[in-house]
């Protein structure tokens, strides 16, 4: 499933802090920033050369195809972003905060805004909810479920520089950065069109930032990320019929689990099966192995995948049932400035369950498409199509 690009498409693919959404069985990509080539030897004193990409351009990739294309999208424009998050409700992408770069260069900052996408037309609304909105922060994880858009944690300033009435938020401040780590929970009602700051039962998970957050269902788990100068490996479950927390369900658990990390994806491909990525543990190593958490037992299973990379600040989603595919971020360690930053350019697909038949017909005539391409004429002309873009992409591998 890995397409060698033309060399243009090779630089938009280095990319980390980006979003990736599936949306009627594609995939689409936006934002993030993409490290640059450095003309001189690293030190310590190195400055960090980044360029962030484009907010205009959306990338799309199509499975079944196996092609990239890029699309210019339209109105209101976000600013540049690396470490939004962002989910999809029916043909909407919504996507909240994130580092802001500013193409003049008068500024950096967190952000709180809050954009929604229209994934036909590819047209962005910027949004201006009713109600206390969220703390400015990056490196949240958001989720869907029914007509709410959640965000829970993140990274961001102080909040003495956000006074916001009536809100419990835990705000703990970084010791370097006038930034600390959030636990909040709030979430914009798409029908009413305001941010809602519930209140939940339970113990709250600590706060934290670059974690994942997934929906199974009526529940969505949440699992590590960075608080201080830890990454952890807790896994919580907030019920959200009656928004009651479950704790810590790793807490005494006498079992094989993942280590802490942050940085990571963590996607479901069933109803009861997640699957989570690489990351970024506390000792600063970039991670490379594949868990599956089955939440019906609690247990989590280690996947030996040996042809996968150590990989952080990845994205991923799910286009179909059983499958998910990683896209973007870095090989090594984004922190140490000694080292050149390598970018994880190649997509790669990992299946947990059988694909549909029509799909393993196509790729199993491309695989042999040298002996049964002059028998295509006599298909319908829309798979013709699909055979004839898939085997020209595959040839390219």
């Amino acid at each position: 499933m890995t397409r060698k690009e033309p060399e243009e498409y090779q630089f938009v693919h280095r990319r980390a802090g980006h979003v990736m959404v599936a949306h009627e069985s594609r995939l689409f990509v936006w934002g993030g920033y993409m490290e640059l080539p450095h003309s001189q030897p690293y030190t310590l004193m190195t400055p960090s050369q980044s360029l962030y990409h484009s907010a205009i351009d959306v990338w799309m990739y199509d499975p079944l195809l196996n092609t990239w294309t890029r699309k210019m999208s339209r109105g209101d424009i976000p600013l540049q972003l690396s470490g939004s998050c962002a989910a999809v409700h029916h043909d909407h992408m919504y996507l909240f905060g994130g580092w802001t770069n500013n193409p003049s260069g008068d500024f950096e900052n967190s952000s709180n805004s809050l954009w929604r996408l229209h994934m036909p037309s590819l047209t962005w609304e910027q949004l201006f909810p009713e109600g206390i909105p969220p703390f400015p922060c990056d490196k949240a994880a958001c989720w869907i479920y029914k007509n709410r858009f959640y965000v829970f944690g993140g990274f961001g300033p102080s909040r003495e520089l956000h006074p916001m009435c009536g809100v419990k938020v835990n705000f703990v401040r970084d010791n370097v950065f006038p930034s600390g780590w959030l636990d909040q929970l709030v979430y914009y009602d798409i029908e009413s069109k305001r941010w809602v700051w519930p209140e939940t039962r339970g113990p709250k998970p600590s706060p934290r930032a670059a974690h994942t957050a997934d929906v199974t269902g009526d529940r969505v788990y949440i699992f590590g990320g960075r608080f201080k100068e830890v990454r952890m490996n807790d896994l919580h479950c907030l019920d959200l019929i009656n928004l009651t927390w479950s704790g810590n369900l790793t807490d005494g658990e006498i079992q094989e689990a993942p280590e802490g990390r942050s940085w990571h994806t963590f996607n479901f491909v069933s109803e009861n099966k997640a699957v989570m990525y690489g990351g970024f543990n506390t000792t600063q190593q970039v991670l490379k192995d594949i868990w599956v958490l089955d939440v019906k037992n609690g247990k989590w299973h280690h996947s030996p995948n040996d042809h996968v990379g150590p990989v952080l600040w990845h994205a991923s989603a799910t286009a179909f049932p059983g499958e998910v595919t990683f896209y973007g971020g870095m090989k090594n360690n984004l922190l140490d400035s000694s080292q050149p930053k390598d970018h994880a350019e190649k997509l790669l697909m990992l299946r947990f369950s059988p694909p549909s038949l029509q799909r393993l017909t196509i790729e199993a005539v491309c695989e042999h498409h040298e002996k049964l391409q002059r028998h295509w004429w006599c298909l319908p002309h829309t798979l013709q199509h699909i055979l004839e873009v898939r085997s020209s992409s595959d040839s390219m591998t």
